[in-house]
């Protein structure tokens, strides 16, 4: 197969969503496939790249109803201002695998690359969780359904199985992670993406970008530094009366979009490129749904396998905080050396864009290999249903 390069990689601003009280979300007014259209305008003006040069566009997005359908990719494509008029040919899909939706627009991306398809691709992914809320008012209103053979059937406790927090207090039981350990991973997320953020490091990353208000979204709007241990302590488990899953050590209602540019070995040298990263391997993973939060690490298992690695090889760790108990499950299963994992912070601060997630956690990954000298770096996430994918990136 051919090598497939991570060329560059830019988000917007993550910004806090609520559904009830919409004021508070600078995203809240825009679309998502707009948003994400704004993103990959960025990412072609940063790097000089002709829109013509784009042949393929994967979109990964995990609540593909109401204004997140994309007509399969086709929106973003036509909303962006480069790529909508020069970029009629350009081939689009809409990839829903939940949180690993990003991820899985990468592989896309990157496979139709490998097999020699294309020379270069883009991967991209949003999720306005204001305009478009979770599940469970999805469920209400008759959006979103599941079959009612699986209500009785005896294997799967779909009650659980859909209810992302009850997983994470399913994942913390079985793997023996106590509440304090969850808050106090929490608190170093929120350190460490402060300290990160107020050093500059998202800078290279994270566009400003203009809401319909004209306003300037620049800044990401979960990182709480002043927050402490005692703050955390005081707040109320949300899913279970005498649980460990607090508002604290889960990430927050986002919203936001990524976007990736990958090319070809030859796509490089025709267009003066120079990458930040070679995709080395990636892998997914099926896990018992009422624990899908074992995903991460199952899927991190198999990709370390699947490249000939072991953990120790590996210098950077992007594993997602969708809850505190999944870095944490995944560092005690793979033995991982906390000082590696998620260095400037994570979903628990930065807030998590369900679709877009993935594309921040390997583009984010390459610039902290790039800032650390590292060779090699592993991104993985848990998905909803109980599954897990993961992405090894080597430094170039």
């Amino acid at each position: 197969m051919k090598e497939a390069y991570l060329v560059d990689y830019t988000r917007s601003a993550f910004t806090r969503a609520h559904p009830r009280k919409p004021e508070v979300d600078g995203w809240a007014d825009t679309r998502g496939d707009a948003l994400l259209a704004q993103v990959i305008d960025g990412l072609l003006t940063r790097t000089g790249l002709n829109p013509q040069a784009v042949e393929d566009l994967s979109v990964g997005c995990a609540l593909p109803v109401k204004e997140q359908w994309s007509f399969g990719g086709r929106y973003p494509l036509w909303l962006s201002r480069k790529l909508g008029p020069q970029g009629r040919d350009c081939a689009t899909r809409q990839i829903d695998q939940q949180c690993g939706s990003g991820l899985a627009a990468l592989r896309s991306a990157a496979r139709e690359i490998q097999v020699g398809a294309v020379e270069v691709a883009v991967a991209g992914g949003f999720e306005n969780m204001t305009r478009v809320p979770m599940g469970p008012a999805l469920f209400k209103e008759g959006t979103l359904t599941s079959p009612e053979a699986l209500n009785g059937a005896e294997w799967l406790e779909l009650e659980v199985a859909l209810n992302m927090g009850l997983t994470a207090e399913r994942l913390a039981q079985a793997a023996g992670i106590a509440r304090d350990e969850m808050d106090a991973f929490a608190l170093a997320s929120h350190r460490r993406a402060a300290r990160a953020d107020a050093e500059g490091h998202f800078d290279g990353e994270r566009l400003a970008l203009a809401n319909p208000a004209g306003d300037s979204i620049e800044r990401d709007a979960n990182i709480r530094p002043d927050t402490s241990l005692e703050r955390l302590a005081g707040l109320a488990p949300v899913f279970l009366e005498d649980g460990r899953v607090t508002a604290g050590n889960s990430s927050p209602l986002t919203s936001g979009a990524a976007a990736a540019l990958l090319m070809s070995s030859a796509a490089l040298e025709r267009h003066g490129a120079t990458p930040l990263a070679r995709i080395v391997a990636i892998a997914d993973c099926g896990v018992a749904p009422e624990r899908m939060g074992a995903g991460a690490a199952t899927a991190a298992a198999q990709v370390l396998a699947q490249a000939g690695l072991v953990a120790s090889q590996i210098d950077a760790w992007e594993i997602n905080e969708a809850f505190s108990a999944v870095p944490l499950h995944a560092m005690r299963t793979l033995g991982l050396d906390p000082a590696g994992v998620n260095v400037w912070g994570g979903a628990l601060a930065l807030g998590h864009p369900l679709g877009a997630t993935g594309v921040r956690l390997a583009g984010t990954l390459a610039r902290i290999l790039a800032h650390r000298g590292g060779r090699y770096g592993c991104a993985a996430a848990c998905v909803g249903g109980g599954q897990g994918i993961a992405m090894i990136i080597e430094r170039v």
